[in-house]
């Protein structure tokens, strides 16, 4: 596709003989003479690029190029500027300049500029829409649930997301979305066309985790034959999330204090700080101030990630919302393996309320995905659900070809287990009446009268 470019020059030889060469490239040239000629061009017919001469007869260059700016956002200005007047092109760099030449220069270098704008554009443009694309998966609906204690953890991040929170502390137990969490953060806040970067601190060695983190230079230890950055670098003007940070050794603890408090490191082997930009989201399912009384966690440190500090509720103090998750995530594996999931069985969703689940929603979903994988049809079988309760309600396990039901010893009654049996044995079989009758070895004519006893014939 033939790209636009708006020259905006008094120097008319100058401005045509350009144009020529440009053309010859494949551009698609519009000359202008004057400021407010630019500005008539730059609103008819907009530009991907704009080259901007910084002297104006009727106008500055930079106050041109902010103008332009207003009027066309994606535009890439270029300045191009006499011997003598370098430092104000500097200056308009900040006001969004890509890039400035200086007169008299060869055509070739402004169509290696060109081009390196052109690709640096594009690149703009798919990262904003791989951001875009990103940011609709971690919006704040994300968070599943309308119980307060989650609600309170939505309200409390859209507020952290408008503005550049520099460091954050969340705690939790495992499972309760800590990661997820940090993911909203980040993508719909301020850095999000920036990278996101997470190191489990529990899961690498110290040594390579200290790489891992700050990088290192060639030399700096056996088989460091090349330098190589680490995470910081990588995720400068973006975020990085320390993940079970109370896992961090003390030594490095200490390093990670001069991160925070200067905002600059040095690499290992290295002899000069480098300066970052990022936002550290510190995550733990520990009591870090019980570990600073133990000693296994340094107190300054802890006081420099409690700046902006919450807690992810865990599954078993939001009940209420298991309903909700356990739809959320039959939709989605649905989706993922191509199933048609849509019933639920009560008893089912009765254990799901009565369990406390330990490992929280990460628990829940690998238990719903355990099961979606496994059932056919479009009901969930009970028979792949596995987890056990101490509650006192009724609850039915199945094991391959075994069937184990817990009964309360106040309702341990013939009636009770017989309805329960014959429930569970309908479920197992998708409710084909003549199926059920052979599995419980009577007819189909008993089994249809004690279903209607029961109240279980429509």
């Amino acid at each position: 596709m033939t790209k636009n470019i708006l020259l905006i020059d008094d120097e008319k030889y100058f401005n045509k003989n350009l144009a020529t060469n440009l053309r010859e490239e494949g551009y698609n040239v519009t000359s202008a003479f004057t400021g407010e000629e630019g500005l008539v061009y730059a609103k008819e017919s907009p530009a991907e690029i704009t080259i901007i001469d910084l002297k104006l007869p009727d106008m500055d260059g930079i106050e041109l190029l902010k103008k332009i700016k207003k009027i066309n956002p994606s535009t890439t200005s270029i300045l191009i500027t006499a011997h003598g007047y370098v430092q104000a092109a500097v200056s308009a760099m900040r006001h969004g300049a890509y890039d400035f030449i200086e007169k008299p220069f060869p055509t070739d270098k402004l169509k290696l500029v060109i081009k390196n704008a052109l690709n640096t554009a594009d690149l703009k443009k798919t990262v904003g829409v791989t951001t875009k694309l990103v940011s609709s998966q971690y919006g704040f609906d994300s968070l599943i649930g309308s119980s307060k204690p989650i609600q309170d953890v939505i309200e409390l991040l859209k507020k952290l997301s408008q503005s550049d929170t520099k460091m954050v502390l969340i705690t939790g137990d495992t499972g309760t979305g800590k990661g997820l969490a940090t993911k909203v953060l980040h993508y719909n806040g301020l850095r999000a066309e920036k990278p996101l970067i997470e190191m489990n601190c529990a899961a690498i060695p110290e040594n390579l985790l200290e790489s891992e983190l700050f990088g290192y230079e060639a030399g700096a230890f056996t088989d460091a034959r090349k330098a190589r950055s680490g995470i910081l670098e990588d995720a400068d003007k973006g975020t990085i999330l320390l993940d079970e940070i109370g896992d961090m050794t003390l030594n490095l603890q200490a390093k990670l204090i001069k991160v925070i408090e200067e905002r600059s490191f040095r690499r290992l082997g290295g002899k000069k700080d480098i300066s970052v930009d990022v936002q550290i989201v510190a995550a733990t399912n520990r009591d870090l101030k019980e570990e600073v009384k133990e000693g296994n966690f340094r107190e300054d440190l802890y006081h420099r990630l409690n700046v902006i500090s919450f807690e992810m509720p865990s599954l078993r103090s939001r009940k209420e919302d298991i309903v909700e998750l356990t739809d959320h995530f039959i939709g989605y594996f649905n989706f993922e393996l191509k199933k048609k999931v849509s019933i639920v069985p009560v008893e089912m969703r009765r254990t799901f309320q009565s369990y406390d689940w330990p490992g929280n929603i990460r628990e829940l979903r690998s238990t719903i995905e355990r099961a979606m994988i496994l059932s056919d049809g479009n009901e969930l079988n009970t028979k792949y659900i596995q987890i056990e309760t101490n509650d006192e309600d009724i609850k039915i396990e199945n094991r391959d070809s075994k069937m184990n039901l817990e009964i309360s010893l106040e309702d341990a009654s013939l009636d009770k287990i017989e309805e329960t049996i014959i429930k569970e044995c309908l479920e197992l079989n998708n409710w084909n009446q003549t199926k059920t009758a052979k599995m419980l070895g009577i007819n189909r004519q008993i089994l249809r009268y004690r279903m209607k006893k029961m109240g279980l014939l429509n």
